[in-house]
């Protein structure tokens, strides 16, 4: 064991001993970078050219890419071909079945129920300062519920199956209330001209006193002024009914009657009367004792055949006991009660007459009187 001697410490307060240089020896060298093992020996390999196979794929999937959306572009076309065909074909067939009546398309026209065509109805111009009737006054007869246009142009217009026309009627001008010449007598021999005072509410305003006939609306019927007796020939018990009338003194009458292209015979009579009371008399009695040489047995219609009816208008509906099979009677009847009014209407078809034309006259009567 080898034996050093300690280095003295320095105490306090004395100099430091001053320690010996290192000895001098080459300095240290860096370490070098260490040599590429391996050198480049060859070039990095480029992109080899395509050969002429390639190219001839490639430029076939480029055709096949481009007729694909050619392809494509063409059923684009063609189904928007496709549904705008459809979307003119749909409108036009909209417009082809929306345009036209109903009953003028095939396949879609109702079937007929034997209702007839009229003319749309108006009602004849009233002479200067007098005023519609008011039916809704009847019962209290102030002279506010009579009728004092024209009789004839109340009557239901000539059907467009009777040879009528469907053109709204043109009415000549009122003239001042005055009778048809005597008519005031036609039913009472004894009336005298007394019984109807001039200027009365039950004046009509008809034809001068020659009676001759005015002008009638458009496309129908001439339908002049007849005597009350008229009447009578359609009726089993004349005598009764002419000394009704005799009673309550019928001041001016008037027929209308067509023959429709299915062989139904209507016939429409209006009478007119002084009072509204004298017209209830006539058509209350007339309905309950009085029968038509066309239905002898004539029974009441069901009530269920009365439809709405406008104020102040009475309807009794009569049908013969005689059928055409499924029990449609030969002939129907209508008494009309409208305030100073009563009317007659009568149709007849050995084939049975159509419950919905009957009907129809009727109500399109009963609205011409109310």
């Amino acid at each position: 064991m080898t034996d050093h001697a300690a280095t003295p410490q320095p105490g306090p307060g004395s100099e430091p001993t001053p320690q010996p240089a290192p000895e001098s020896g080459p300095a240290p060298q860096p370490a070098a970078d260490p040599a590429p093992t391996t050198a480049p020996t060859a070039e990095e390999p480029t992109a080899e050219e395509p050969t002429a196979e390639e190219q001839a794929l490639a430029a076939q999937a480029a055709e096949e890419q481009a007729a694909h959306r050619t392809r494509r572009r063409k059923a684009a076309v063609r189904w928007g071909c496709a549904v705008l065909v459809f979307a003119l074909a749909g409108t036009g067939t909209a417009l082809a079945v929306t345009a036209p009546e109903r009953t003028d398309i095939p396949g879609l026209a109702t079937a007929g129920d034997g209702r007839y065509t009229f003319p749309p109805l108006a009602l004849p111009p009233l002479p200067s300062g007098k005023a519609a009737p008011n039916l809704k006054d009847k019962a209290k007869d102030k002279g506010a519920a009579v009728h004092l246009a024209d009789l004839r142009h109340l009557l239901l217009p000539v059907p467009k199956e009777a040879g009528g026309s469907v053109n709204p009627p043109v009415f000549p001008a009122p003239t001042a209330p005055t009778l048809p010449a005597g008519s005031a007598g036609s039913a009472s021999p004894t009336a005298s001209p007394s019984d109807t005072p001039s200027g009365t509410p039950s004046a009509t305003a008809g034809p001068s006193a020659s009676g001759t006939a005015t002008a009638s609306p458009e496309g129908a019927a001439p339908a002049n002024w007849v005597s009350c007796d008229a009447l009578l020939g359609d009726l089993q018990n004349p005598a009764r009914m002419r000394t009704l009338l005799r009673q309550n003194v019928c001041r001016a009458a008037t027929v209308r009657e067509w023959t429709a292209s299915d062989g139904t015979s209507t016939r429409i009579r209006l009478m007119r009367f002084g009072t509204s009371a004298e017209a209830w008399d006539t058509f209350s009695r007339t309905r309950s004792e009085i029968q038509l040489k066309a239905a002898p047995d004539a029974r009441t219609a069901p009530s269920s055949a009365d439809g709405e009816l406008p104020d102040g208008v009475e309807v009794t509906r009569k049908e013969s006991r005689e059928t055409a099979g499924k029990d449609v009677p030969t002939t129907r009847l209508a008494f009309v009660s409208a305030s100073d009014v009563v009317a007659v209407i009568t149709m007849t078809n050995p084939r049975g007459v159509p419950a919905a034309a009957f009907r129809q006259v009727v109500d399109l009567q009963s609205d011409l009187l109310a």
